[in-house]
């Protein structure tokens, strides 16, 4: 287990193991001009190691070493083939390095792979980069000015254009310190890689060492991971702790983003973990089939790019077939830049910001790349509506915590977000996540719930629309209704209780929703009989009065009345609101004043005697045991008494004993 490929040896300086830069270099090139040999004579490590390799003489898979740059640190460097028949081992290499060293032998000079791997890097986002001239022990003056033309030509506005350029031999190595010098200079221009993003390692190689088991290698694009961390394989989603760490063949306890590390994993298979997968963070990632992309055209001649093409897709060390779909749904000229949707065979895991390759299927030829800028579950249709700016949108949060956070807490929806899923969703660190966020609901850009739950403002919004909504139509159905319990209110109504509880709570502040007791009305539409019906609302309240402890029926009273059923209805709970009439059941109600007297006359009893059984309260009130009854319960609701038995006691005197 060391390094990425198991064959680089640790160097130690005085003081331990070597700090290891979070970045790596790449070859590229075509073949046969000497990259590995340029490597070798940097690290004196050969990193074709495959028999068939050696036997050839050529690269054909990826080799990995690193390279000691003098003070104490060590760079990864990943050696890729130059063989148009490996392009796609050459890509899956390229898509973890920073910068590139790229090598042109003086005798052959720029040749098709030249060309291609220039393109290939300059769309995998490298920004930075060397041109080692190799074997300038072949050439001479007039032939090195010769090839240095063509180079000019070749990385003509690309990042390379005003790269240093280095002559030397890897035989002889003449122009190695030269070579050393001018890495030094890149080094230190290149960013290394973000540690605190969440860790994604796009896998490289896996292997078996007797006596560990599976290791599992690449450069991981973000985030740092320890040993005892538990990592998600994707495809797949299987669990595997991790049990060791090595990186530059040392033994770590840290694998950071930007270094070639090796991981000894738990309970897998050298099969199950193949190039192409991910290890990741658990929950933080999935697979998508569809990929929301910029694309920038850049064919190897003049012809304009199809609307609907197959291709195939790389990302990391990925490569699936798919088609490209460009957002315009027109051709799209050489040169030119437009939003595209890729739909894959079969799933992969790529994270916003991640660069990727365009290769046609048929005759292979590399088309283009961009960055990927989100993953989708739908497929990009005619008709597109706000595609383009809903892409643009989330480009532009790109690398940006606050407002990658911002943007998929719109996403999310009307329901609240936990912090840790809301960071998976952002594809946000966690550590982040949980520093920005009440920086967030301080400024009033999200709303904080209980339990490290956020909404957005606009599902905030939607929600007052809806609620508003509901209650409009609850008093259009209901139109002397004087309010609605919030069960009656909530009833089917698609929300949490978490965010509906402060959406009430403003809706009372700024005045709209009007709270009287259990109920809730707008206030501005409080209830106003028509003649019509204040003249019913009368006669039934001086019915009601009148039969005093013995009321009619709800349902007899249309027929007195010379109204529906539903007319009725409303009234007697328009009256209810008013406080005019009292619901002891369903069916049974009675007039306050009556209700009143009832308790008046139930207390001088218990004053006096002490308790009282439900006989004895219907001659009381000269009422029948239909009213009696309800009345009593309703009292005991009320805390006037309470039931002991088959008796009602004061209540407030049993406090008054227990106090004692």
């Amino acid at each position: 287990m060391s390094g990425c490929d198991g064959a680089a040896a640790c160097r130690m300086p005085p003081g331990g193991a070597p700090e290891g830069i979070r970045l790596t270099l790449g070859t590229a090139g075509h073949i046969d001009h000497g990259k590995t040999s340029v490597v070798q004579a940097l690290t004196g490590v050969w990193c074709a190691r495959l028999p068939e390799e050696q036997a050839r003489g050529m690269t054909i898979n990826l080799g990995f070493t690193a390279w000691d740059t003098g003070d104490g640190r060590q760079v990864g460097i990943v050696d890729v083939p130059g063989h148009e028949r490996f392009i796609h081992n050459m890509v899956a290499g390229a898509s973890g390095i920073d910068a590139v060293m790229l090598v042109v032998a003086a005798d052959d000079g720029v040749m098709p792979q030249t060309v291609e791997h220039v393109q290939i890097v300059r769309m995998l986002g490298v920004r930075r980069g060397v041109v080692v001239i190799n074997k300038c022990d072949l050439a001479d003056e007039a032939r090195l000015a010769e090839v240095e033309a063509a180079i000019a030509a070749c990385v003509a506005g690309t990042f390379l254009e005003h790269a240093g350029r280095v002559r030397f031999s890897a035989k002889t190595h003449t122009g190695l310190e030269e070579l050393r010098t001018a890495l030094r200079r890149v080094i230190a221009e290149t960013a290394e890689r973000d540690e605190r993003g969440p860790f994604l390692l796009h896998i490289e190689r896996s292997f078996q060492l007797k006596g560990l088991g599976t290791i599992v290698s690449g450069i991981p694009r973000s985030g740092t991971v320890r040993i005892g961390d538990e990592l998600e394989l994707l495809p797949g989603g299987t669990r595997h702790r991790v049990r060791g760490i090595q990186a530059y063949g040392c033994d770590v306890a840290t694998g950071r983003a930007g270094e070639c590390v090796a991981l000894r994993l738990s309970d897998i298979d050298r099969e199950a973990a193949v190039r192409g997968k991910v290890l990741a963070l658990p929950r933080y990632f999935t697979p998508h089939r569809f990929m929301n992309v910029r694309f920038l055209y850049l064919p190897p001649d003049a012809r304009p790019l199809e609307p609907r093409t197959a291709v195939m897709f790389h990302v990391g060390t990925s490569e699936t077939p798919g088609h490209l779909l460009l957002a315009a749904n027109d051709r799209l000229a050489p040169g030119a830049e437009t939003y595209a949707q890729i739909q894959l065979a079969r799933p992969v895991v790529a994270a916003p910001g991640d660069f990727y390759l365009i290769r046609r299927r048929s005759p292979a030829a590399t088309l283009g790349g961009g960055t990927v800028i989100d993953c989708s579950d739908t497929k990009l249709r005619r008709g597109r509506g706000t595609w383009v700016e809903d892409r643009k949108a989330v480009e532009t949060a790109a690398g940006d915590d606050r407002q990658a956070l911002l943007l998929a807490l719109e996403k999310a929806g009307d329901d609240p977000c936990h912090i840790d899923n809301w960071a998976r969703l952002a594809v946000v660190a966690p550590e982040s996540a949980r520093t920005v966020a009440p920086a967030l609901a301080a400024e009033g850009a999200v709303v904080a719930l209980p339990g490290d739950r956020y909404v957005s403002l606009a599902a905030m919004a939607r929600l007052r629309a809806a609620l508003l909504g509901r209650m409009a139509a609850l008093h259009d159905e209901h139109p002397l209704h004087r309010g609605f319990e919030r069960r009656a209110i909530l009833q089917s109504f698609p929300g949490s209780r978490l965010v509906l509880d402060p959406v009430f709570a403003d809706l009372v502040a700024d005045g709209t929703l009007v709270a009287e007791g259990p109920r809730f009305f707008l206030k501005a539409r409080e209830p106003v009989p028509d003649k019509r019906q204040q003249s019913m609302a009368n006669n039934i309240t001086a019915i009601f009065e009148g039969a005093r402890y013995n009321t009619p029926r709800p349902d007899s009273l249309p027929a007195r009345l010379h109204a529906t059923q539903r007319e009725v209805d409303e009234l007697l709970t328009h009256l209810e609101h008013r406080g005019l009439l009292v619901r002891l059941e369903d069916h049974v109600l009675l007039h306050s004043r009556w209700v009143k007297e009832s308790g008046e006359r139930l207390e001088a009893h218990l004053v006096k005697e002490g308790r009282i059984d439900a006989g004895g309260f219907k001659e009381l009130l000269q009422a029948s045991r239909k009213f009696a009854i309800p009345l009593l319960e309703y009292w005991d609701r009320m805390g006037l008494t309470r039931r002991e038995g088959n008796y009602r006691l004061l209540r407030k005197t049993r406090e008054k004993e227990t106090e004692r």
